[in-house]
């Protein structure tokens, strides 16, 4: 596959800026970095930028209603979510690169990553996307619908977000075990057969280990739309949960550049046309792949 044939996305923004800003990460750590260090975020999106990372995500994957309220930061929604995304345009107009940089909008799971239910009632949720659609759809170029753990999530955020002008990424994130299945147990088969004639643009899988993901990928290149790959360095998100935080996540000793590099080239090889990574890969590993693509 040529180069111009593929898109080189960021990678984990949390993770990386816990690392930089050496506070304690808690349930709110993306979101309360925008509050106490701003000037970091913008830093490493353009550190993404000057890496190769032809499209950056917005900030904003903990800022929600329902995680805010949780710290009683509630009215602080709209203002976070807005400086989520002045924070990634000062960083594409600050960045030295000629290209067009494109901003993803970020569509997240609304009460905690990994969950395999909602967590609160359907229109609830509805109204949750329309309100975070409404304030980033007039900045951004895709949604991306990200961390999706089972098929009726699926169904709840493409029903609001489709109705935007926007194109939409649909991301699964399958079991750690087992990348032919979601977290919720469906099979990612029956996942993509349910919107493979809808108006998403692009299947990929978020926040899952690069081993799942190569099974992932086999189940993707039999679908017709284009697909692609992000993978975390986590040993395991299987122990997360409410009653603790993201401070109990460690990176796998062996996530290291060069298999990251070898994994994604296997995505490439395997038709994946839309790549990156997610948590705990930096700039300089979307950087690696750069220099390989």
């Amino acid at each position: 596959m040529r180069k111009s044939q593929i898109t080189l996305i960021d990678g984990g923004m949390g993770q990386e800026l816990i690392h930089r800003s050496k506070i304690k990460p808690d349930g709110l750590w993306g979101a309360r970095v925008m509050l106490d260090n701003y000037e970091l975020v913008v830093d490493l999106h353009r550190d993404f930028i000057e890496a190769g990372a032809e499209a950056i995500t917005i900030n904003s994957y903990s800022i929600t209603p329902q995680k805010l309220k949780r710290h009683n930061l509630e009215d602080m929604f709209g203002i976070l979510q807005n400086s989520a995304i002045k924070a990634a345009n000062e960083a594409i107009k600050s960045s030295e690169t000629d290209k067009k940089i494109k901003l993803l909008g970020c569509l997240p799971p609304l009460v905690m990553s990994y969950k395999t239910s909602l967590g609160m009632e359907k229109e609830e949720a509805k109204d949750t996307y329309k309100r975070i659609i409404d304030l980033q759809e007039p900045f951004i170029d895709i949604f991306c619908c990200e961390t999706v753990c089972s098929i009726e999530e699926a169904n709840i955020v493409t029903e609001i977000v489709l109705k935007s002008d926007k194109k939409v990424w649909l991301s699964f994130c399958v079991k750690e075990e087992d990348g032919t299945m979601l977290r919720s147990g469906e099979r990612l088969e029956d996942a993509l057969k349910e919107f493979d004639n809808s108006k998403i643009a692009a299947f990929l899988i978020n926040c899952a280990p690069p081993e799942a993901i190569h099974s992932s990928v086999k189940i993707m290149k039999s679908f017709s739309k284009p697909f692609g790959a992000l993978p975390n360095g986590f040993e395991t998100v299987n122990f997360l949960n409410e009653t603790n935080d993201v401070s109990i996540l460690k990176k796998r000793k062996d996530f290291n550049i060069d298999k990251f590099v070898e994994d994604i080239l296997s995505f490439i090889k395997n038709n994946a046309s839309i790549v990156g990574g997610c948590c705990e890969v930096s700039p300089e590993y979307i950087n690696a792949v750069k220099n390989k693509i």
